[in-house]
């Protein structure tokens, strides 16, 4: 049998492409996104990463192991331009960025225990400025289990954080909507018993 024809742009198998709910033109963002991803993350049926990549107007999407990441992102930008989006006892309230000019915003895109191995690998990524969101609202990735109620998916937190050091909540609420729609149809393939049965 022959493999299913697949979208060029967004990877999806074409009959299920979401190219068409995607904003025309992207979303312009005067912070410029890039985005960590792990090789295993790129081959996920619903990879959030990619929406954002195609959604905004200033995402880059690398995707590498630690030392390739290390080499691209250093290549791209100066170091005090970084301002990485990961929580911990290291990371400062995401409201200290708004006193700063727009910044490269990092955004790992992995398991969270994946995140840690690259931060604890690479010496130069850990010595990175972080910041974490404050009061996120609950994840709308119901398809999901997280380690902690607060843990957001990869769009989420990209699309929380671009709101709101631009002081605009509803400018990139858009691709989430895409989002949901892809998580809705996942939902419909399980069976809402299987759903109810792992997820609620």
């Amino acid at each position: 049998m022959p493999p299913r024809a697949r979208c060029p742009r967004c990877q999806r198998p074409s009959l299920r492409c979401y190219c068409a709910q995607l904003p025309s033109p992207a979303l312009q963002n005067h912070w410029p996104v890039t985005i960590l991803q792990h090789p295993q993350e790129s081959r996920h049926a619903l990879g959030t990463a990619r929406i954002a990549q195609l959604g905004l107007g200033d995402c880059t999407l690398l995707v590498g192991d630690t030392e390739t990441l290390q080499a691209e992102v250093a290549g791209q930008v100066a170091e005090k331009s970084i301002a990485l989006i990961y929580p911990g006892t290291a990371s400062q309230p995401l409201s200290v960025l708004r006193e700063q000019p727009p910044q490269r915003l990092l955004f790992i895109d992995a398991t969270w225990r994946k995140s840690r191995r690259l931060l604890l690998e690479s010496a130069w990524f850990a010595a990175q400025p972080r910041y974490h969101l404050e009061s996120p609202p609950p994840s709308r990735y119901r398809i999901r289990k997280e380690p902690h109620s607060d843990a957001l998916s990869t769009l989420e937190a990209i699309v929380h954080a671009l709101g709101f050091v631009e002081d605009d909540e509803n400018k990139y609420t858009p691709l989430l909507r895409i989002m949901d729609s892809l998580i809705d149809e996942q939902i419909r393939e399980m069976g809402l018993e299987t759903f109810a049965k792992n997820y609620q």
